[in-house]
């Protein structure tokens, strides 16, 4: 058999096609299961590697063909001194970076680190034959990208979780650290790189984690001091300059700020977190809303990821950009679209979050009676909306424990008779005891609604979330 059918591909120059052949091969073939097979398919990778690297016509390379003897195949050292015999005066190939290398002189060049393709074709190649050294790999780009993750554009951070399954160890890692700082890496803001380029290396990365600083900074006074540093470094990054317009949110007025933005896109159209804040102040200011910048907002922005702060109107990204795209679409009479952003807000307990979604569920519910009837469909409506309706919590309540409930309010009510017909027998004053009442049973409706919020309260906070992971995976 020649290497090519060994690896089952026609006779190619295509570095990329060989690695992928050899990479399915590997599949089926295990050195545990039967050595010589496994030896025969690895010699016949490195002869093909060999032969795509000469500058041989293809036509005139002859394919090795293995043949067995007494012992079995050729050995090893038979083949490559044919190999060499046949590409002489050739030299023989020096062995190839392992991925870390290679990693390590991507990241070091800058022009190359924020070039996706270069990322793509090293995380692409490597994942798709490098089959013994797979989870060592990962386990270093983990590492690396951890400590490295702020000066990395983020399509490349997303790539490397994408092809690398990366989340698989924010979930399951036993090192909380490392967790913790990929979850971090991967929910960073979309800063452009291209515009340093002309930095030399020790400015450039100054610049960087004091833009990040700036970014992430919670005190107003402190992130004027980031952005005054960062502008003496590189004035002209439109990042900086659109951290420095949002940074305003409370020292200028709503207009100001707006025609900053404005500006700002006029220079950038194409800057989603610059539509995205346009978009959250006219919202804000009862301004018709730019449907060109709803598309925008949904790319990736500086709020994609919501911050939580007990000081929550001190922070300078304050948008909930869920909460904000959920209001825009219900009142474009969108409401799925509305509902799969607003269940997503960071706070779905404020009251004008939660009737929205009690809105769409009450139609749903409606729809779904009036049409399929389907009943497990409509029960399971019903436990969502008591989400977010005191009133559907009220009434699934009484479905599921009803028998509790009338137990309950029927010793109530014989307790109450009891005492409204004995002091209708001995009281003198009956304007008195109506009064008495009045107050009595107003009372306790209070006390039982209070009591029953609670209740409610409680019940979100230990379902919900249980909930939509079991319904979506996970809704954040």
């Amino acid at each position: 058999m020649t290497v090519w059918e060994i690896l089952k591909i026609e006779k190619t120059t295509d570095k990329r096609a060989i690695k992928r052949a050899y990479a399915k091969a590997l599949k089926y073939t295990h050195p545990d299961d039967d050595p010589v097979a496994f030896q025969k398919l690895k010699e016949s990778f490195d002869i093909a590697l060999k032969y795509q690297e000469s500058d041989w016509d293809i036509d005139d390379f002859e394919p090795i063909v293995f043949a067995e003897n007494e012992d079995g195949y050729n050995s090893r050292e038979e083949i490559v001194e044919k190999l060499e015999w046949q590409l002489e005066p050739l030299e023989l190939e020096e062995k190839e970076p392992s991925f870390m290398e290679q990693l390590n002189v991507v990241f070091a060049n800058f022009n190359e680190r924020i070039n996706i393709e270069v990322w793509r074709e090293l995380l692409q190649t490597d994942s798709s034959f490098s089959m013994d050294g797979y989870d060592s790999n990962k386990a270093y780009l983990a590492n690396f990208i951890a400590e490295n993750a702020m000066f990395l554009p983020k399509e490349i951070i997303k790539l490397a979780f994408e092809i690398y399954n990366l989340d698989e160890i924010v979930l399951n890692s036993f090192n909380e650290r490392l967790a913790i700082k990929l979850r971090n890496a991967k929910n960073l803001p979309p800063f452009s790189f291209e515009a340093l380029e002309n930095l030399d290396e020790d400015s450039r990365n100054t610049f960087i984690m004091t833009r990040y600083a700036a970014y992430t900074c919670l005190e107003r006074r402190a992130i004027e001091s980031h952005i005054k540093r960062a502008k003496i470094i590189f004035a002209s990054d439109p990042d900086l300059e659109l951290i420095d317009i949002i940074s305003s949110t409370g020292k200028l007025n709503q207009a100001t700020i707006l025609k900053r933005i404005n500006q700002f896109i006029e220079k950038n159209p194409e800057n989603p977190t610059a539509r995205m804040y346009r978009l959250f102040l006219n919202q804000r200011m009862k301004n018709p809303i730019n449907l060109d910048d709803l598309e925008y907002a949904l790319l990736d922005t500086y709020f994609s990821v919501p911050k939580e702060n007990e000081f929550f109107d001190d922070i300078i990204y304050h948008v909930d950009k869920n909460k904000l795209l959920g209001f825009i679409y219900f009142d474009l009479k969108e409401y799925p679209m509305a509902y799969s952003y607003l269940i997503k807000a960071a706070d779905t307990s404020v009251k004008s979050v939660r009737d929205r979604i009690a809105f769409w569920l009450k139609l749903e519910l409606k729809k779904e009676k009036e049409t399929t009837k389907n009943k497990a469909r409509m029960q399971d409506i019903s436990t969502e909306l008591t989400f977010y309706s005191i009133f559907g919590y009220e009434l699934w309540y009484l479905k599921l424990r009803a028998k509790n409930v009338f137990s309950v309010l029927f010793s109530i009510a014989k307790v109450a008779i009891l005492i409204m017909l004995l002091t209708s027998i001995f009281a003198e004053d009956l304007n008195f005891w109506r009064v008495f009442w009045i107050v009595f049973l107003g009372n306790t409706i209070g006390v039982h609604l209070l009591f029953r919020k609670n209740r409610w309260i409680k019940y979100r906070d230990e379902n919900r979330e249980e909930y939509y992971q079991n319904k979506f995976g996970n809704i954040k």
